[in-house]
């Protein structure tokens, strides 16, 4: 049994093509095949990753909906430039970081961050209800009393989902999705196995202007936890392949 086999028959939750599509998806973002190449047959990918035809081809149309792949009838399943694919996507994001964030992602993850989160962190502070504050209160606390870093990352993600509600702008509320996926891998990245003395302090310093309505004093801090967030997460990123 192959490796790429051995790691299909992971994950009992997922379905078999999905399964397949992670195992695929990897291996492009990897670089294994490279932009413009074919992937191999259907019959010998099917084999290597021990799935039906039927499951690949599934799994071909998930990579083709997130833009890494096209299948044409003359050149077989091709590798997409990387300008097109979904770099928000759930799974790219992760792909792209699972053998670590490279230094030039956490440059770019930290570029969108500071895009929207400074002032969305204004934007609540002035637009939030009673229960909108009330919920960014409760996330906040939850990320004090956190033990683990699990934990730690859930909470965090709930106080910054909180925020994004809390603006009320439902344009920014349909990007929801993609805001989370990216700061899930942020903090998975910038966590780094461990929960940091200043997590909480900084957060606290971004939830109390916003509860108490003040939006240039909550956009300061946002930016000032994204600057100390990136250094923690440039910290333990890796180079760039050459």
């Amino acid at each position: 049994m192959t490796r790429s086999a051995g790691r299909a028959r992971s994950g009992p939750t997922r379905t078999r093509h999905s399964q397949a599509a992670a195992l695929i998806g990897q291996r492009i973002v990897e670089g294994e095949w490279a932009v413009g190449m074919a992937l191999p047959t259907e019959a010998d990918l099917s084999r290597e990753l021990n799935v039906s035809r039927a499951s690949l081809r599934e799994a071909i149309k998930i990579l083709a909906g997130k833009g890494l792949l096209t299948s044409t009838p003359r050149r077989g399943t091709i590798v997409q430039p990387h300008s097109n694919w979904n770099r928000l996507d759930v799974d790219v994001l992760v792909w792209q970081t699972s053998g670590g964030a490279t230094k030039s992602f956490v440059k770019h993850l930290f570029e969108l961050r500071r895009m929207i989160e400074p002032e969305a962190a204004a934007l609540a502070a002035e637009r939030a209800g009673p229960a909108e504050r009330a919920e960014i209160a409760a996330t906040f606390r939850a990320m004090e009393v956190a033990e683990e870093v699990q934990a730690s990352i859930d909470a965090d993600l709930a106080f910054h989902r909180a925020i994004v509600r809390a603006t009320g702008n439902i344009l920014l509320a349909a990007f929801s999705p993609a805001i989370e996926a990216s700061l899930a891998v942020s903090f998975t990245v910038s966590r780094a196995g461990q929960i940091q003395p200043h997590i909480v302090p900084m957060h606290r310093a971004v939830a109390e202007p916003i509860i108490a309505g003040d939006a240039k004093a909550a956009r300061a801090a946002m930016n000032l936890l994204l600057d100390r967030s990136e250094i923690d997460a440039a910290s333990v990123a890796v180079d760039d392949k050459i």
